[in-house]
């Protein structure tokens, strides 16, 4: 297995490390500004390690598809988002991961591991055209700052379950901070507490929902986390300056959605 690690960051990988004694692994670090076009002829499978995908390190993975189309390639990347991972399966990425990885991820890497041979023949009845597919917008950005490093476990956290109850103190320690320290942090860097943080994230999945017209206020409450209908109503009018009921009839009549879309963007919600 050939190991790209294209992080922003210098220290080696932990999670190359991981899979030495499942199989025999080669790591290249390149750096993301400038990356080298890879020699695959003796690897049976590649994985690219990302923090922060950036336009040239996506490039490059698209460079290696083309030159090698039955090579399977895994994808692993810190910065998640529908349209990154659209962008990979798009590309031909044969699967694709989200970090910090759960054991139950592991097995399932593992196991795949052990067909990589059956995944040239499947890749090659898949016939895809990864020259076409646009990159993602949002690979034009800046690289990160150390805040957004390291606060990016709980952001990557809370997309992926917002609905649940989340604490602080949960999040904290998931970035190795003290509560206190994790709380100042936030702030400092998005200009926004983790509460704000977490009620905006709320809030712009609630405008999504409220499309379905089968849902009721309080089913779109309780689905993007909020246990009462009636907070959920005030705390959607204090940040949207409407209802949920207005917004979802502008939504229906498909009028202002510019307008709703610039309240969710200033409530300055870290992607």
């Amino acid at each position: 297995m050939l190991w790209v690690d294209l992080r922003n960051q210098s220290n080696q990988s932990c999670l190359s490390s991981s899979f030495d004694g499942i199989c025999h692994t080669q790591t290249v670090k390149q750096s993301s500004t400038c990356p080298r076009l890879l020699n695959t002829a003796e690897a049976d499978l590649i994985c690219f390690e990302y923090d922060y995908p950036d336009i040239q390190s996506l490039h490059l993975l698209q460079q290696t598809r083309q030159s090698d189309p039955d090579l399977p390639i895994l994808m692993f990347t810190e910065q998640h988002s529908e349209a990154l991972a659209i962008w990979a399966f798009r590309t031909g990425v044969w699967d694709y991961h989200v970090k910090p990885l759960s054991e139950a991820d592991m097995v399932h890497i593992t196991d795949s591991l052990k067909t990589a041979s059956e995944f040239r023949d499947a890749i090659k009845l898949r016939n895809i055209r990864c020259d076409s597919e646009p990159l993602p917008e949002e690979v034009r950005f800046r690289a990160p700052t150390s805040g957004e490093s390291t606060l990016q476990h709980a952001v990557n956290y809370v997309q992926n379950h917002y609905p649940e109850k989340i604490l602080e103190s949960d999040m904290a320690e998931m970035c190795g901070l003290t509560v206190n320290k994790f709380c100042r942090l936030f702030k400092q860097t998005y200009d926004l507490t983790f509460q704000e943080y977490l009620i905006g994230y709320r809030l712009k999945e609630s405008t999504r929902l409220l499309l379905n017209p089968v849902a009721s206020i309080a089913d779109v409450a309780f689905t993007v986390g909020f246990n009462d209908p009636s907070y959920y109503a005030r705390v959607f009018k204090k940040y949207m300056g409407l209802s949920p009921s207005e917004c979802r009839q502008l939504l229906k009549e498909k009028r202002e959605i510019g307008n709703i879309d610039t309240r969710i963007m200033e409530m300055k919600i870290p992607v």
